[in-house]
């Protein structure tokens, strides 16, 4: 019956072409579907079939989708290949359309008739009008300048020449701007209003222009002296070259003297608006600002000072003066002059004085001029020429912060071996011009060459544990004093601690390879591991000092040479007590020195050893027994000194396995028929493995974690079955 009503329910289902027309529809609710089609499906297979159609209908239409773009792809290349060349044509139809007009307006100065006076002349051309220059057909120029308003003087081919061979080396095309001149190189089958690649920039106020007189390498050519390099450039003939020369010169002039004028204006305007405040401010604290109303002495009749020359009557004029018109207003101090002066030219040479700081190193110097300059920039009002000194002052940023990084850079940084201090004057300013993540990398990169060097230079000679002591007081100090030197320079930049961190992991990892390097081989054993492991905790506790705590990482980074060390000191263990249990003869020992003996097995944590002893410094233990508590005291003593939360069930398990070994021989050896008269001899043994020693080595464990261990708990049973297997 369910078969048939599923059957009946699947055939209700509507089609792909019906639930295509649905979801088309604009009214389609999909929250009223979904509650109908819940409403009319019974069983899961319903709903899973339905799911069904509804995917492979999505599958459908991404296939339509797909063929609609393939189909349309052709389409859209080709059209955009028609832009391009439109774009191109109309490009070079304005060309043609700015060269009709230069030919118009020198024919018009030829004329004989008397040109219309006209004020176009004497307006500066418009943004739309500066079509006759390809300065904006200058790929990469938009990131160095703000090509929407610039304005080019000249322009034109030239030949660069290598200044030593004079050997033509590629034809570029040289831009004049009114405080800089670009070259680009041309870019080769370029189809559109980009034509060149911006190569290089000549701030017209660092460089000097010389001519080249002719001779047989080059002629018509003249010279860019920008220190330390220098440029020659050829032109075709000596009329353009003269053109180059000229202009550029006219240039720099005008440059000056308007940046000059415009410095003046703005430094005249601050002082101008500084004075008026002040005035402000003493007029309204001034007793003798009366109204003219108030004044007694306004009339003239009642001024006993006051007479028809105007300066006869007063008693505090000399003789020479009394008569003459002599200016007693205050005139502007020399002082005052001066300064207006100096903080003109300060301003103008800024650039240069940047420009001497940088060669000459002297950062500082060089970070007060800046400071200085944001500082007056920040209070004087916009203006072309502020503009300007900005853009060269932010020229002169980058390359501080370029001489910075140099200075910083780990593989040609004379500061590796002065340690974290030696790098605070170059990442302070990088912090103070805005570039603290950069400057935070550096810093980090450096102090990780530095510490990779200074552990390079260690000399691995003597014990293990001499060099590991070495490797991890020089590693940690380190550690340390770069932390302390961090938290000087960062102080105002918390969020870098969690990169301090991220680094000094790093840096632990590093050292963790070389340390194991040294450590982890068999010809070292537990113990001795033991013991580097023990001095390279200790100094790792040193972090603490700077609030670092990386103790957590340096056991996790060492629990897998630690486990292996463990296993294969267990295997070792392990064959040499099958060894002994082959070559045991099974009756009391004798032993020449007795007080020996008997300290160690104190130490082994065994008290009551002395009622083992009997006669002729005999001891009623077999020699593979003694050997056997020796051994799994030591390695558990071992053990617990590279001991972490994460390696003791590692150490647990192999103390275990060391036990189980030593029952297993006890049994070989009650089952074979050779020792079946020395039984009861190796049955006290096993009790005194068991009940002796067991004891003692769980009692161990349980102090250093807290609980009892399961598997050492298991072999408290196993001395009743060996006790089972000897009355057999």
């Amino acid at each position: 019956m369910t078969r048939r009503k599923t059957k009946m329910a699947s055939e209700d289902l509507p089609s792909s072409s019906s639930l295509l027309q649905m979801f088309s529809t604009s009214s389609f609710s999909p929250e009223k579907y979904v509650h109908g089609l819940s409403s009319e499906c019974d069983t899961d297979a319903e709903l899973q079939e339905h799911r069904g159609q509804i995917q492979a209908l999505s599958e459908e239409t991404a296939i339509a989708l797909k063929k609609n773009v393939y189909k349309n792809y052709i389409q859209f290349i080709e059209t955009s290949k028609e832009i391009s060349y439109l774009e191109a044509e109309m490009y070079q139809l304005s060309h043609l359309l700015a060269e009709q007009r230069a030919l118009l307006s020198a024919q018009e100065e030829l004329s004989l008739f008397e040109k219309q006076k006209t004020n176009s002349t004497s307006k500066p051309l418009k943004k739309e009008e500066k079509t006759s220059s390809s300065i904006e057909a200058v790929e990469g120029l938009s990131s160095i300048l703000d090509v929407t308003d610039l304005q080019c003087i000249y322009e034109g081919s030239l030949l660069e020449v290598n200044p030593f061979s004079y050997q033509p080396k590629q034809k570029v095309h040289a831009f004049l701007l009114h405080d800089c001149m670009v070259i680009a190189s041309s870019i080769p089958n370029r189809r559109g209003p980009v034509r060149y690649k911006f190569q290089s920039l000549y701030e017209l106020e660092n460089i000097a222009v010389v001519n080249v007189k002719n001779s047989e390498g080059v002629k018509d050519a003249f010279k860019i002296l920008l220190f330390p390099e220098t440029h020659i450039y050829q032109t075709e003939n000596a009329q353009l070259k003269n053109e180059w020369l000229s202009n550029i010169e006219d240039c720099k002039k005008n440059f000056k003297l308007k940046l000059e004028q415009e410095v003046h204006d703005t430094t005249q305007d601050r002082r101008t608006s500084h004075q008026n405040s002040f005035s402000g401010y003493d007029n309204q604290l001034n007793p003798f600002n009366y109204d003219d109303d108030k004044n007694p002495f306004k009339d003239d009749d009642l001024n006993p000072f006051a007479s028809s020359n105007g300066d006869l009557g007063n008693p505090f004029l000399d003789d020479e003066n009394k008569g003459s018109n002599v200016d007693i207003t205050p005139k502007p101090s020399a002082t005052s002059t001066k300064s207006a002066k100096n903080e003109k030219n300060w301003l103008i040479d800024l650039p240069e004085d940047l420009d001497v700081c940088i060669a000459q190193r002297d950062f500082e110097k060089a970070m007060e001029l800046i400071d200085k300059t944001n500082q007056f920039l920040k209070e004087s009002s916009s203006s072309q020429a502020l503009k300007e000194i900005k853009v060269r002052v932010d020229h002169r940023v980058k390359q501080l912060v370029e001489a910075l990084i140099e200075e910083l850079d780990c593989h040609q940084s004379i500061l590796l071996h002065g340690g974290p201090r030696a790098t605070r004057r170059a990442v302070s300013l990088l912090v103070r011009l805005g570039r603290a993540s950069e400057a935070c990398q550096l810093f980090l990169k450096n102090r990780s060459e530095a510490i990779k060097q200074s552990l390079r230079q260690l000399k691995i000679e003597g014990a293990t544990a001499l060099y590991i002591t070495k490797l991890s007081n020089v590693f940690f100090t380190s550690l340390i004093e770069t932390g302390k030197e961090f938290q000087k320079v960062f102080a105002g930049n918390s969020g870098f601690c969690s990169a301090f961190v991220m680094w000094a992991n790093a840096e632990l990892q590093n050292f963790v390879v070389r340390f194991s390097r040294q450590v982890f081989h068999r010809n070292i054993g537990l113990g001795a591991m033991g013991v580097c492991v023990g001095i390279a905790s200790e100094n790792c506790e040193k972090l603490n000092e700077i609030g670092l705590d990386l103790k957590f990482s340096i056991q996790h980074m060492l629990l897998k040479d630690l486990m292996e060390a463990l296993f294969d000191c267990r295997d070792q263990l392990v064959a040499a007590a099958r060894q002994r249990a082959v070559e045991e003869l099974w009756h009391p020992q004798n032993f020449e020195n007795l007080t020996t003996l008997i300290c160690e097995m104190e130490s082994c944590g065994i008290k009551d050893f002395n009622t083992l002893i009997l006669g002729d410094n005999k001891v009623n233990l077999a020699s593979a027994t003694i050997a056997f508590t020796k051994s799994i005291t030591g390695f558990l003593e071992d053990g617990l000194r590279v001991n972490t939360p994460e390696l003791h069930s590692v150490l647990v398990e192999c103390v275990a396995d060391l036990f189980k070994n030593q029952v297993m021989q006890f049994e070989y050896t009650l089952k074979s028929s050779n020792f079946s008269g020395q039984r009861p001899f190796i049955l006290k043994n096993a009790a005194f493995v068991l009940e002796t020693v067991l004891p003692i080595v769980k009692k161990k464990l349980k102090r250093q974690t807290g609980h009892d261990p399961a598997r050492i708990n298991e072999l408290e049973s196993e001395l009743p079955r060996l006790q089972s297997l000897s009355v057999k």
